[in-house]
């Protein structure tokens, strides 16, 4: 197991973002609840440019608040197949469906909206301006909690070990376990995260704490990368550094998904090349327009509202 530094030596940063809402973060469809109440989560994750979240992998938290959601499919589902019934045989529609479907998804949308608050996922938030790590369980011994109720810990206090380990047919898997130096006082405070994902390159593990480390230098604007386009104004570091590189408003917003994915690929390419061993500082991209054009071929495409309340009628989903 090896402790990583806390440095950013790649220094190549990107994570996408689909902007499903174009340059909107406001918007409701079937999700009546957001016109008149602010579920507390959004003071953690609305705020990116003051958090990063790293979630636990396999929560069963996560799989019960989505199961009402695979249950609206279904009865979809359910529907399709009784269409079919009624087109290639004498059998009748049960016409309640139609009634029973959208009742279901609007009741659905509004209370997981209104109760995912409530729900406590695991993971570990990074807090930039406070230079705090709060995990989301309770942690034996812990003195100091956020807002939230969450055991928080100093930045300073906190490391992170890579370790690998053999998966299904045999493939090895790179994990990173972001934990307190003291593990002896609070043995639970770490949270272990499968970073190489569906690929056996451990890179990926340097990539993630790196993208961990560089959001926490306070005195440095958040990396210019597209997770990070609705909030930079937020962040006044950010927003001054912005307006002093003439960084164009909005830039990745005109970068399709499908583009983006190409310019992560062509960065972990990068990454796999890179001598991770040598301790050598690369420079960072601080005006990725020189570096990257949006293809006019290849068009964001923001989801309009018709193709968002389908999404809520389908799959239950606020948005």
């Amino acid at each position: 197991m090896n402790t990583l530094q806390k440095n950013s030596f790649f220094n190549r940063f990107f994570r996408e973002n689909s902007f499903k809402g174009g340059l909107s973060k406001n918007r409701h469809g079937l999700a009546i609840y957001r016109r008149f109440y602010t579920p507390k989560t959004d003071v953690y994750l609305n705020t990116n440019e003051r958090y990063f979240y790293e979630e636990k992998p396999s929560s069963t938290t996560f799989f019960l608040f989505y199961l009402p959601c695979g249950i609206s499919f279904s009865i979809w589902v359910l529907l399709l197949i009784n269409l079919l019934v009624v087109i290639f045989t004498d059998g009748s529609f049960y016409w309640p469906i139609l009634l029973i479907i959208p009742i279901y998804s609007f009741i659905t949308v509004n209370v997981l909206g209104l109760t995912y608050d409530r729900v406590k996922f695991k993971g570990a938030y990074f807090d930039r301006l406070e230079k705090k790590v709060s995990f989301t369980w309770k942690v034996k011994n812990a003195e100091e909690f956020d807002m939230f109720g969450n055991p928080t810990f100093n930045w300073e206090d906190i490391e992170c070990h890579t370790k690998n380990e053999f998966a299904v047919l045999g493939i090895m898997k790179g994990f990173i376990e972001i934990r307190h130096k003291n593990l002896d006082l609070y043995p639970n405070a770490k949270l272990t995260i499968n970073a190489s994902g569906d690929t056996s390159k451990p890179v990926q593990c340097f990539l993630e704490w790196e993208s961990i480390v560089r959001h926490m230098e306070q005195d440095k604007p958040l990396p210019d990368t597209p997770e990070y386009e609705l909030y930079r104004e937020l962040d006044p570091i950010t927003k001054s550094f912005d307006e002093s590189n003439g960084r164009p408003k909005g830039f990745w917003t005109q970068f399709s998904l499908e583009q983006q994915r190409e310019i992560e690929e062509q960065i972990f390419q990068e990454a796999i090349k890179f001598d991770w061993s040598e301790g050598k500082v690369q420079p960072e991209i601080t005006k990725p327009w020189e570096v990257w054009t949006p293809d006019p071929k290849r068009p964001p495409k923001p989801r309009g509202m018709f193709t968002m309340i389908m999404l809520q009628l389908v799959f239950c989903y606020p948005e």
